[in-house]
């Protein structure tokens, strides 16, 4: 039987679960020791919010497209993943069943849906098995200290898919920026991350604003990711 035909029975028995996702997936949990500073800015507020919260990493699981969303049922959860932007030609068959998916999930919206509804976040599951990670990328954070003046903070930042999704990244690295160098208790003003690939193409993440939706679809080859340098104004 079809994916799409068990999911739709399931639901006539109710057996899928309502309110919000439980299941074996990794969390990535906020910080709760993190700096509470007030910011004067409601998006700003609302920025660290949507990046303080929860995302999940669902691996290996299977999905099929309706519309312009892909259902995807982990344990007795249904997740609906809205397919925005390039996401939508890399899933284009209506009538077939997607198997070996990672889905990288946030809950849109602070609604009570039954779903789980989420943008985007859908790669390939890794065809390689790795030891430790799949690449190990150099991360560099320069933050003001005063007029004129800043530090430069390198670290390096592990990459643990083939297959990476601008959402799960963009989330991710502002999670980090948040728990360690207190992103968005200031205004983010022009702060950005960018991600350079070997072959030089690099992709930005404005701290400004939320990742545009239709970019939570866009995939990268984690393995070719060269260096991430941020810029905290």
């Amino acid at each position: 039987m079809k994916l799409k035909n068990i999911a739709k029975a399931s639901l006539a028995l109710g057996i899928l679960t309502t309110g919000m996702i439980t299941t074996t997936a990794q969390p990535i949990k906020a910080d709760e020791t993190s700096s509470r500073l007030s910011v004067t800015s409601k998006d700003t507020q609302e920025l660290k919010s949507y990046y303080s919260g929860t995302g999940f990493n669902f691996q290996n699981v299977s999905g099929y497209r309706e519309e312009n969303k892909m259902n995807v049922i982990v344990g007795q959860q249904l997740n609906v993943i809205s397919l925005l932007g390039s996401d939508k030609e890399t899933f284009k068959d209506y009538d077939y069943d997607y198997e070996g998916l990672d889905v990288f999930v946030v809950r849109e919206g602070s609604g009570k849906q039954a779903d789980n509804i989420s943008i985007g976040g859908i790669t390939k599951t890794n065809k390689n098995d790795y030891k430790d990670f799949v690449n190990n990328v150099g991360l560099e954070i320069t933050k003001p200290t005063g007029h004129n003046t800043a530090t430069r903070q390198s670290e390096t930042y592990r990459i643990n898919k083939e297959e990476i999704s601008l959402k799960e990244l963009d989330f991710k690295l502002r999670k980090h920026l948040i728990d360690n160098n207190g992103l968005y208790n200031t205004e983010p003003k022009d702060s950005k991350i960018i991600v350079t690939m070997k072959d030089g193409g690099f992709y930005t993440f404005e701290l400004n604003k939320k990742l545009q939706p239709h970019r939570m679809g866009d995939v990268i080859d984690g393995r070719n990711i060269g260096k991430i340098e941020v810029d905290l104004y």
